[in-house]
């Protein structure tokens, strides 16, 4: 077991042995001469020698004090230089957050001026997620919404910001077939992700598409972008095409499928969490509220 002296002492210690006053030490501590006085005492019997003597209206370091003065110091002030260094990070204004970039861009984006409003200090940088997922380590939070594509392996320390919705989407001049729960349309127009999110929303709803040819694009965007141009069919979540929907460029044949707890953060355990990064999941989680 370390030998330690009595620790809450030392700031009494050290104020007062630079400052050559238990008043002065009382003063800049916000505490009592009394309470400065008997830490000292305290700290005297503890070591089992003097470290001050009387001088007039003062006091002095005997020898051994100086000696314990001179490590004292050096230690308390790496100390403050480690907790400040520590602070420092927790109080960091800067944010690294993985997310999708079609997601970044039709929703996220608009609304980050509401977070600027709450936190005008932060910087929130985006890390684009796509065929490889992120280095969580390198993250402060990944965004998750994507949830017929990822089933996050079973993941439990995923925490969860909202729900998300997914539907078939089309121009409304596409020429599509639907008989009952069966649409029928020339071509889809698919992500190159992995995973089979058609497969997973049939699997959900009992929707099956039948389809001649699939067109396959490398970001959401421009998935969603083909399905404006009346090339095929696409299934999207609801939040990022709401404009289309509101307006009528794109008609939902089978409306949202909605999956509770789909949009959520996988928060680093690798990193020291900030409390920025608490701070950013709240406004998302107020954001999301709304529903999809």
């Amino acid at each position: 077991m370390k030998q330690l002296p009595p620790l809450n002492a030392l700031p009494s210690f050290e104020a007062t042995a630079r400052l050559g006053s238990m008043s002065a030490a009382a003063e800049e501590l916000g505490r009592t001469h009394g309470a400065i006085s008997k830490q000292l005492a305290h700290l005297g019997e503890h070591a089992g020698v003097p470290l001050f003597r009387k001088d007039g209206q003062g006091v002095t370091l005997t020898p051994e004090g100086e000696e314990f003065a001179r490590s004292i110091g050096r230690s308390l002030h790496d100390m403050e230089a480690a907790w400040q260094k520590l602070t420092r990070y927790a109080d960091n204004p800067s944010l690294d957050i993985g997310i999708s970039a079609t997601f970044a861009m039709r929703w996220l984006m608009p609304r980050l001026p509401r977070f600027y409003q709450k936190c005008p200090d932060a910087q929130v940088n985006f890390r684009m997620t796509g065929k490889h997922w992120l280095e969580e380590d390198q993250m402060d939070a990944i965004l998750t919404w994507d949830r017929l594509r990822w089933q996050f392996g079973g993941r439990t320390d995923i925490e969860v910001l909202g729900d998300v919705a997914f539907g078939i989407v089309h121009a409304p001049g596409l020429g599509v077939e639907i008989d009952g729960k069966q649409l029928r349309v020339k071509k889809r127009c698919v992500q190159e992700l992995p995973g089979d999110v058609w497969r997973s929303y049939q699997d959900l709803t009992g929707v099956s598409v039948e389809a001649e040819s699939a067109a396959a694009y490398p970001h959401t965007f421009l998935v969603i972008e083909a399905a404006l141009a009346g090339f095929g069919a696409a299934l999207v979540e609801k939040r990022i095409i709401a404009d289309e929907l509101a307006d009528g460029r794109l008609v939902a044949p089978f409306g949202f499928e909605r999956i509770e707890g789909g949009f959520g953060a996988i928060v680093s355990q690798k990193k020291r969490p900030k409390r920025l990064t608490k701070a950013f999941l709240d406004w998302l989680r107020e954001e999301a509220a709304d529903g999809p």
